[in-house]
């Protein structure tokens, strides 16, 4: 018999246990001996003796403050009695995701989504507008590196998404301090690609090196001039590796994770390959000779639908209606030498506050007014004392490929299907059978054997049962599938020898000190 969706996501519970088993960051020490500080007003010093030469920033997809990190301690994080009301008015709280480290579909994020979410400022519409599945978190036993980074770095738990919108118009806002006054993804009439003044024309203007890294789809290429005149800055995220090794890395650089192969976080992918790759760009920052002289951003382009307590607050903004108000917190981080050691930032920001750190260091005029009036990011770093030298390794995150090919499935699904038992992480006693791994130990086999065979033909009528969200064999699915285009083969991440794209992140194990790998 077919194996229906409700057993499908059960297995994909399983397997996520069995990656989480490996977890590394000791909940155990309790929140006293884990909390975060706040760190102290920034000391105000002239640009040009700011030791940061190099400032970076990575932007990941999809994820809200809460959803990542809200059960950091010290930080304006969650607390067991929040809860958003559903369509009958019952209080759904939030609850962790069950060692599952992946969601069922795409949850709506888009502007009017997001004002249901924000409901005049209460933050009591995510289970009306999302689903149950807006109220769960990850905890630091599905990401326990990012803990371990916000452990030993700077967290800005205030950082809020640009907009109340998708993933263009707040990349846009990081580049350009503006849309221009669209909430969507549409080019203007007539015109292909965005047009808007960046911060990279800036810094070409000002003769300062920059550069943007991708793992397969460059954003900023999306401003043709910027493309046509600067191709050469434009490189693949390989090169990034390499230049940092080598001591040759512009004075600022935007990193891409890939879109396509699945290392960008954007739901309902696993999250390892996106903890993976982050871990692969820190520890090249961290080992490279330009570490003294770094500063890397790592953020979240917006909130992705998930549940967040943090009502957005009203920003300046060229059009005036599109920071009124902007969108909900993101994940952020300050990762240097220089940062405040397991401290947290709770002053405001966005992602022109990035805009701002850039253009007060070398000098440049802002942009927009929202860019202006950005906060700068100077109070995560502390000059007052000498650079820290403590900074130990993290651990590798472990990155489960046959559960990552099970949330790939999971963009077929949907949130609102009837299932038995609320997913992920429901709270009650069906879900607590469900998520027994003894149960479908089974299951769990019989889909990770069909993961690693190459697909047969396409069975026609099985694919278009796929489409249609109806319950199919989750090895017909994943085979025939990946077959006939449906999942299409960059996303089948089965392994090279099936013909799937190379994986953007390096070999298994820690980065080495030296540079040898880079020719492995």
């Amino acid at each position: 018999m077919g194996i229906s969706r409700r057993k499908l996501l059960r297995a994909g519970a399983a397997l996520g246990t069995v990656a989480a088993g490996a977890a590394v960051f000791d909940w155990s020490q309790g929140p006293a001996a884990l909390g975060v500080r706040e760190v102290p007003q920034p000391r105000l010093i002239d640009p040009a003796d700011c030791p940061i030469d190099h400032i970076v920033v990575l932007m990941m997809e999809n994820r809200s403050y809460d959803h990542v990190l809200g059960r950091l301690p010290g930080t304006h994080g969650l607390t067991r009695d929040m809860s958003c009301g559903d369509d009958d008015g019952i209080p759904i709280h939030v609850h962790r995701v069950k060692d599952m480290t992946c969601t069922v579909g795409d949850l709506p994020h888009g502007f009017e989504d997001g004002m249901l979410c924000y409901n005049e400022g209460r933050n009591d519409g995510f289970v009306r507008s999302n689903g149950t599945q807006s109220m769960g978190y990850m905890s630091p036993l599905e990401v326990p590196w990012m803990y371990s980074l916000a452990l030993e770095y700077t967290v800005f738990d205030h950082w809020h998404c640009s907009l109340l919108a998708g993933t263009w118009p707040n990349r846009r806002y990081l580049c350009a301090g503006t849309t221009g006054g669209s909430r969507t993804d549409d080019f203007a009439p007539g015109k292909f690609g965005y047009w808007e003044r960046t911060v990279f024309h800036q810094l070409a203007a000002a003769g300062i090196s920059w550069g943007v890294y991708y793992t397969d789809v460059p954003f900023p290429a999306l401003y043709p001039d910027l493309l046509l005149r600067h191709a050469r800055n434009f490189k693949p995220v390989r090169e990034l590796y390499r230049d940092l090794a080598a001591g040759r890395l512009p004075q600022v650089v935007m990193i891409e994770p890939g879109y396509l192969v699945g290392t960008d976080d954007h739901p309902p992918r696993n999250t390892q390959p996106a903890q993976r790759f982050m871990h692969d760009v820190v520890e090249a920052v961290r080992l490279s000779p330009l570490w003294p002289r770094t500063a890397l951003v790592i953020t979240y382009d917006e909130w992705g639908g998930f549940f967040d307590h943090v009502p957005p607050p009203e920003l300046a903004d060229d059009h005036p209606d599109l920071g009124r108000p902007v969108g909900f917190r993101v994940p952020a981080l300050m990762v240097s030498p220089w940062a405040h050691r397991g401290a947290v930032s709770h002053r405001v920001k966005d992602h022109t506050s990035w805009l701002k750190f850039v253009q007060w260091r070398f000098g440049l005029p802002a942009l927009t007014t929202r860019n202006e009036t950005a906060d700068n990011l100077l109070e995560a770093l502390d000059f007052s004392s000498p650079m820290r030298t403590d900074l130990a390794p993290l651990p590798t995150p472990r990155v489960d490929k046959s559960l990552s090919a099970l949330c790939e499935l999971a963009q077929y699904l949907r949130p609102e299907d009837d299932y038995e038992f609320d997913l992920p992480g429901g709270e009650g006693p069906e879900s607590e059978a469900a998520w027994n791994l003894g149960s479908v130990r089974g299951e769990v086999f019989e889909i990770a054997h069909a993961m690693g065979r190459a697909p047969g033909a396409p069975d026609m009528a099985v694919i278009e049962a796929a489409a249609r969200n109806e319950q199919v064999s989750g090895p017909q699915f994943l085979a025939k599938s990946v077959s006939a285009g449906v999942i299409p083969a960059e996303l089948d991440l089965r392994g090279a020898e099936n013909g799937a794209t190379p994986s953007p992140y390096l070999a298994e194990g820690d980065v080495p000190a030296s540079p040898a790998w880079l020719d492995a």
